[in-house]
């Protein structure tokens, strides 16, 4: 990789991180009509908390899709995560914000460290800068002796993915996740088109269709990751794309683990002229619902991270 490519590359990412977790302070649209409302994406009707919990409770995998600064996504997130344990459940706590080369590490403090080092020991390892938003979810795990899956492939390892293809990798482990297999042209299009849009528009076409091999890559290791762990259950913490039936986690499940009960929850964030929910329904690759549910929050205050990230196009000015 050219010297420069890899320094815009880097810096995208940074100012991405910065901007996507910077702790909010002021929350949006508290009084909109859809908070706290559940929209069942397959019925396009409105279901209750119970009846959201009970589907929860008796998922194989229940995935839970956030934004990941929205500290109501994260208190709905353990309180599915408790319902579970309340209800009998010991699910496998899966964590796309911990890198996996830390999996020996966080076995060893789950295991042998007392509580008051535990923490701050676990806090250590979440690869996000706004660890704070995740603690609670590590406290649970302690507390209730369940096992973390440290999800997330290192991004060291995603390297070749984007610049050189899959080809730089081992094809029987290519294979074995799947990532050909479950893959169309429909969902191609439909990741570059999303992932050009996420940065903004201002990725060059070489790291946008990159960046979309590496985003389908570390799908199929996260769910690699926690197919030993389907028949206790598992709680996936993730960003709402990954939980996606049209691009997401969902399609690597299903391609290795056909017999496993999934559920996924998009969690959204509401917008002010957007009262109804069909509103927040969206595209999907195959024209099917990315969700079973939909959860409706306020919205966090932000400034506009476009502003921030360096144009990657073709002539652009990068100075």
């Amino acid at each position: 990789m050219h010297r420069g490519i890899r320094h815009q590359f880097l810096l995208v990412l940074l100012l991405l991180s910065c901007a996507s977790l910077a702790q909010a302070a002021n929350m949006l649209y508290t009084e909109h009509p859809l908070v706290g409302k559940f929209w069942d994406m397959r019925s396009r009707s409105f279901i209750d908390e119970a009846a959201l919990l009970a589907r929860a409770n008796a998922a194989d995998i229940l995935l839970i899709g956030e934004t990941h600064d929205n500290p109501e996504h994260h208190e709905f997130q353990q309180k599915l995560l408790r319902a579970r344990l309340a209800a009998g459940g010991r699910p496998a706590l899966m964590m796309e914000q911990l890198d996996a080369e830390s999996q020996q590490e966080l076995d060893r403090v789950l295991a042998d460290t007392e509580r008051s080092e535990a923490l701050p020991a676990l806090n250590g390892l979440i690869k996000f800068t706004d660890w704070g938003f995740y603690s609670p979810f590590l406290a649970i795990a302690y507390d209730n002796k369940l096992p973390v899956i440290a999800a997330n492939i290192p991004s060291r390892r995603l390297q070749m993915a984007i610049w050189r293809g899959y080809d730089s990798y081992d094809a029987d482990e290519i294979k074995r996740l799947a990532v050909q297999e479950v893959w169309s042209k429909e969902r191609q299009d439909f990741l570059a088109s999303n992932m050009g849009g996420a940065h903004c528009g201002k990725l060059r076409d070489e790291l946008r269709i990159g960046l979309t091999r590496s985003q389908r890559l570390r799908d199929a290791y996260m769910a690699d990751s926690a197919m030993a762990s389907i028949g206790r259950g598992v709680v996936g913490i993730v960003g709402s794309s990954h939980a996606r039936y049209d691009i997401g986690l969902p399609l690597y499940f299903n391609a290795r683990a056909p017999q496993a009960r999934i559920l996924s929850i998009g969690m959204m964030e509401v917008r002010p002229a957007a009262l109804t929910p069909d509103r927040y329904e969206g595209e999907s690759a195959t024209g099917d619902p990315p969700y079973d549910v939909l959860w409706f929050a306020p919205r966090v205050e932000r400034t506009d991270p476009c502003a921030k990230i360096p144009d990657q196009k073709e002539g652009a000015d990068s100075k």
